[in-house]
């Protein structure tokens, strides 16, 4: 596993969104104050990939995960492994009992051919395939892509802080399964469980060989040599029976010719014997006369009313048009209708006139009662002014009006009533608003039977200048009269030439279906002397040629009475010789199928023609039985050596399947592999150490370490300082990543490390050392190697530095140029 890309938001101490890029990176290190946030990013990979983080103690107390006084928390890890890229992502959420839920945890594989150093929302966006989905689903996904589960992914690819010596100090069991799992020993016991299946198999496949063996029978030498000898001697039939088919055939050839021959002989009689004369033929020439006369009468007679017809329409073309004449009676009529409609309008006109002025007269009266009324109301109004006035006056006070001394109250009668004074107001407004509405509708009335008027005598002028240099209508009337009058004869007259007309041609057409009749009867009179493709042209008939055709057909009869005679003779010869080549037939068939039936091969002798092709197939089957024979020899020899291959086979694998079920296997290949690490880790260990420890294994497979500056002292790696702990785990560590992919056969390959702290308690040579072991296990492997370190020295090797800082809000991280 190789990351690449990573994603913070909101998790540990980033409250912000950080990304860390690492595709173009071999060896890195997060530098920092203690508590900025350092191992938060180491934390973050493995959280990405398994869903806790070995700092939180329980693998199920994913609340750490969330920075504080946050609701949401994100983390994505791309990474490369098994030759694919993929992305790892989940996301957490706190609920109003902060209680912290995963809200999404995803496994994806992605597209290698977006650059690594793209957008990171570009690169998520390019996935192939979804793998997984759930946050346990996720983990399991990882493990089986990976190689590796969580426990053994933090003790050799991510050593955490204060876990940085797990593997060093695990019991032998427990180091035992990790290497089991890193060596891919699966595969051993896939191996051993297909040997087995392969044992299995390869039995079941010798005892189905032996039971086909079995099946297949004895094939004697006898039987053999039988269906040879039966396979030549049809073989040596084959050019007979192809002879005496072939005779046969020839004979056959020759009878459809004589049957043929025989059977035109005999057709020629027939028709010969049915030759007969037309019976309408002596009578059509006085038929075609009697209708030529009728045509010449029928034609005359067409011209002369063809004659009447076009005299009787010259005459009716010198009259002045229909359509004039009826122009002209219509102009007359609708001018008498618009002067009598002219008449009404414009009596109704002066009665809309008369109206309106008495109305008028009737508005202007009710205006002047309501300028009355409305003075009335105004003296009323004012002599109850006056009244009410005096009523508070007293002599000697000033009036109000004119503020002089009232020298006596002066008397005022009762004045009149103002509400009787108001109402003859109203009253006389409402018959003025009366009166004017119907004025306005009077005036309507008025103008529209005006505009009637005008209307109407425009209408009547229009008319009148339409009739100018008419005749007068009486005048008119008689023109029409004698309008109709001629016309009734046209149609007369063109009445008697449709029918002159209908009869020429119905007597045409007479004679020309006399003249048809007489054609067809030349035609059937060729094609009686012409039956079946020139049949009586070739006995020699007489022609047909001439006027007469009574003549043509009795010589023709004449002929055909002196033929019939030699056609009879000739047909009987015929009859003989076919019946001769029938009987050599029957006797060649009977023979060729007597030849085949001493063989086996059963052909009746109406069915010779099928000889060849019945021999045919029992040459064929013959031949079958032959090879069948042969096959079945062959196959008994195959399936003894197959038997002897499969016994062998299934020997073998049960013996490999064998070795491989044993728990000896395992302990073996855990020994070796161990014997490899701490052989390894021991030179590592004594760079580190400037040659004082070395590792080894003891009797039970448990890590101990020899101490060179007591005189090579072994004991248990447990009593080992926490600095000498820190450099052989780190040896151990370096093996393990380094040996993998040998170890397992290329099926595991641990292509990052990430080491967390532990640096500090060394002392500045073996600080050095282990800078240079890093720096060359880096330049010499394609292996992402990452540390988390305080200390400067260390951290200035490195050829790409992170650093790592904290501010009130968040974490922050950022690549320290070189």
């Amino acid at each position: 596993m190789r990351p690449m890309r990573l994603m913070l938001d909101g998790f540990g101490s980033y409250r912000e969104r950080t990304e860390l890029d690492l595709s173009d990176v071999g060896f890195f290190v997060l530098t920092g104050p203690t508590g900025a946030g350092k191992s938060t990013v180491i934390d973050a990979m493995c959280f990405a990939l398994y869903g806790t983080v070995p700092r939180w103690g329980k693998s199920n107390v994913i609340k750490n995960a969330l920075a504080p006084s946050t609701t949401e928390a994100r983390v994505c890890l791309v990474f490369e492994a098994a030759g694919g890229r993929y992305a790892a992502a989940r996301a957490l959420r706190r609920d109003a009992r902060d209680q912290v839920h995963t809200k999404e945890a995803r496994l994806d594989r992605l597209d290698p051919a977006v650059p690594p150093d793209a957008e990171l929302a570009r690169i998520l966006e390019a996935c192939v395939e979804p793998i997984a989905e759930g946050p346990d689903r996720v983990a399991a996904e990882v493990t089986e892509l990976l190689g590796i589960g969580y426990e053994h992914f933090t003790q050799c690819v991510l050593l955490p802080q204060g876990r940085f010596a797990e593997f060093l100090h695990a019991k032998p069991g427990e180091r035992q399964n990790l290497l089991i799992e890193l060596l891919a020993y699966a595969v051993y016991e896939q191996v051993g469980q297909r040997a087995r299946e392969r044992a299995r198999v390869a039995g079941a496949r010798e005892a189905g060989a032996q039971e086909r063996l079995a099946s297949l029978g004895e094939v004697t030498q006898d039987e053999v040599d039988a269906a040879q000898r039966r396979v030549a001697a049809l073989d040596e039939l084959v050019p007979r029976v192809d002879a005496a088919v072939a005779e046969i055939a020839g004979w056959h050839a020759e009878a459809p010719g004589l049957a043929a021959a025989a059977d035109e002989a005999r057709a020629h009689l027939t028709r010969l014997a049915a030759l007969r004369m037309p019976g309408d033929v002596p009578r059509l020439a006085a038929m075609l006369a009697d209708a030529d006369r009728l045509v010449e009468r029928r034609v005359t007679e067409r011209t002369g009313l063809d004659g009447a017809e076009a005299a009787a329409e010259r005459h009716c073309a010198g009259l002045t048009a229909r359509p004039v004449l009826v122009a002209w009676r219509g102009g007359y009529t609708a001018e008498a209708a618009l002067r009598a409609d002219l008449a009404e309008r414009v009596r109704r006109r002066d009665e809309a006139d008369g109206a309106e002025r008495a109305l008028t007269a009737r508005v202007d009266s009710a205006e002047r009662a309501t300028a009355d009324a409305a003075e009335a109301l105004a003296a009323a109004e004012r002599a109850h002014s006056a009244a009410a006035l005096a009523t508070g006056l007293r002599p000697g006070q000033p009036c109000p009006v004119c503020r002089q001394p009232v020298a006596a109250v002066p008397h005022h009668d009762v004045p009149a009533d103002l509400g009787l004074a108001t109402a003859a107001l109203n009253r006389a407004k409402e018959a003025q608003s009366r009166l004017r509405a119907e004025l306005t509708t009077a005036g309507q009335r008025t103008a529209v039977a005006r505009t009637a008027v005008e209307d109407l005598e425009r209408r009547l002028a229009d008319a009148a200048a339409a009739l100018v240099g008419a005749p007068p209508l009486a005048e008119v009337d008689a023109l029409l009269t004698a309008r109709d009058r001629v016309e009734a004869e046209v149609e007369r007259a063109r009445s008697a030439a449709r029918a002159g007309r209908s009869a020429a041609e119905d007597a045409v057409r007479a004679r020309d279906e006399l003249r048809a009749a007489e054609q067809r009867a030349w035609s059937q009179l060729r094609s009686a002397r012409d039956w079946a493709h020139d049949g009586f042209v070739a006995l020699h008939a007489p022609a047909v040629d001439g006027l007469d055709l009574a003549a043509a057909w009795r010589a023709l009869l004449d002929w055909a009475a002196g033929r019939h005679a030699g056609l009879s003779a000739r047909a009987g010869e015929l009859d003989a010789t076919a019946g001769a080549l029938r009987e050599r037939i029957d006797a060649g068939a009977r023979t060729l199928a007597a030849m085949l039936g001493e063989h086996g091969v059963v052909v009746l002798a109406r069915d010779v023609q099928r000889a060849p092709v019945a021999l045919a197939a029992h040459l064929a089957e013959a031949r079958r039985d032959l090879a069948q024979l042969r096959t079945r020899q062959a196959e008994a020899a195959a399936l003894a050596g197959e038997i002897a291959r499969h016994r062998e086979e299934r020997q073998v694998a049960d013996k490999l399947g064998g070795l491989l079920r044993s728990d000896g296997f395992e302990r073996w290949l855990c020994t070796e592999a161990i014997d490899s690490l701490v052989f390894e880790a021991s030179e590592t260990l004594l760079q580190l150490s400037s040659g004082q420890y070395e590792l080894d294994r003891g009797e039970r497979n448990e890590l101990v370490v020899i101490d060179h500056n007591d005189a090579g002292t072994r004991r248990p790696v447990h009593t080992l300082s926490g600095g000498e702990t820190f450099q052989a785990s780190l040896a151990l560590a370096l093996a393990l990543s380094h040996q993998v992919v040998g170890l397992s056969g290329g099926r595991r390959s641990l292509d990052s490390m990430f080491l967390d702290e532990g640096f500090g308690t060394l002392d500045d040579a073996t600080l050095d050392t282990v800078a240079s072991t890093l720096e060359r296990l880096a330049c010499d492997s394609d292996r992402l190697i990452g540390i988390v370190t305080h200390v400067p020295a260390l951290a200035e090797r490195v050829p790409v530095q992170f650093a790592v800082t904290r501010d009130g809000a968040s974490s922050r991280l950022r690549r320290v140029p070189v």
